[in-house]
């Protein structure tokens, strides 16, 4: 009967007759040993399908090869175009990935902190939820020397932190300056919701493309949604409901609600609908396919955002940066025409 118990390196070093420090050398390509004993021994190593113990390669470096990420929700187009070129950052340098949702709620954003704690993740990347204002359950990685890289979200009232963002005030602003050029000045904003400090990035991102360019402001022209369908369309409903100062173009914090705001508005009949003009954040691939596609789209570029925070994480893991030096990198957004 074939013996199924796995072939350990020390049974390696015992059919070669040579030490366990030269047999782990050699398999691992050293340069301080021979070229023949190297062959020897990859040689039997694959003839026996020997396949070292990560388990006991981790615990002798103090590493669990793990690295967690929580994000809010991975049908959000943003964090499944951030999150797949950081999976696969981390896997070229060894390390497993554990995804998980907090579904932007934070009682659950806690759950899966301490759950993470707990797997012994050598380093953490999370987009805090909309909820998110007490940092205990993250300060708790730091205690522990666990890095952690918040991304895509400014964590406003944790000001001592690593983090890596998209540039939402710049991308609010080049948008609304797009559309005071071609001729608007009774531009509406669509926010999200208040309590995140994006939310306020993007809309002074907004308010000063308007006084820049002499365009003065208008409160009317303001609603905010927490993305709930029924809060959306109210905020809609809010910002066109003054005949007076009635909006000629919309500027809105993410596509999927300016995609609400056009279907709504084309469900009533609004007069004036062929001639507003709407920019949303996203950059949708599905854009092109629209009978109405909004003018142009904020890019805010995400792929590099999810770059950026695996490579800053890598490196504070590799002790190349000092936990306390905290690091701050924004991702320039671009606007696209359609």
């Amino acid at each position: 009967m074939e013996n199924k118990t796995p072939v350990t390196l020390k049974f390696l070093a015992e059919k070669l007759k040579m030490s366990v420090s030269t047999v782990s050398k050699a398999l691992n390509n050293y340069p301080t040993i021979n070229e023949y004993t190297k062959k020897r021994v990859q040689e039997m190593a694959r003839d026996l399908r020997f396949t070292p113990n990560k388990s006991a390669i981790n615990l002798k470096e103090r590493k669990s090869r793990i690295i967690g990420i929580i994000l809010p929700n991975l049908l959000d187009q943003y964090f499944t175009r951030s999150i797949a070129g950081v999976e696969q950052f981390a896997m070229q340098f060894g390390y497993n990935v554990i995804i998980s949702q907090s579904h932007d709620e934070f009682e659950k954003e806690k759950q899966l902190a301490d759950m993470l704690l707990k797997s012994r993740v050598d380093g953490l990347i999370i987009a805090i939820s909309k909820e998110t204002q007490d940092f205990n359950h993250l300060y708790q990685f730091e205690h522990m020397g666990i890095p952690v890289v918040y991304y895509a979200r400014n964590p406003s009232f944790n000001l001592n932190c690593h983090k890596v963002l998209g540039n939402n005030f710049q991308g609010a602003y080049l948008a609304t300056q797009f559309l005071i050029q071609r001729k608007h000045q009774k531009i509406a904003y669509l926010g999200g919701p208040k309590m995140i400090n994006f939310t306020h990035d993007r809309f002074n991102g907004y308010i000063n493309a308007l006084k820049d360019n002499g365009v003065s402001f208008n409160t009317e022209l303001v609603a905010y949604t927490d993305f709930n369908k029924e809060n959306t369309i109210k905020a809609i409903q809010n910002l066109f409901s003054h005949p007076e100062n009635l909006p000629t173009a919309l500027v809105a914090f993410k596509e999927p609600i300016l995609f609400d705001a056009i279907k709504y508005l084309k469900s009533i009949n609004h007069p004036n609908f062929s001639q507003i003009e709407c920019i949303g954040f996203g950059n949708n691939a599905f854009i092109s396919y629209l009978d109405t596609p909004p003018v142009a789209s904020v890019e805010e570029n995400p792929e590099s955002v999810g770059e950026n925070a695996i490579k800053l994480l890598l490196q504070l893991i590799n002790k190349e940066i000092e936990l306390d030096h905290y690091q701050k990198i924004m991702v320039d957004c671009k606007l696209v025409v359609h």
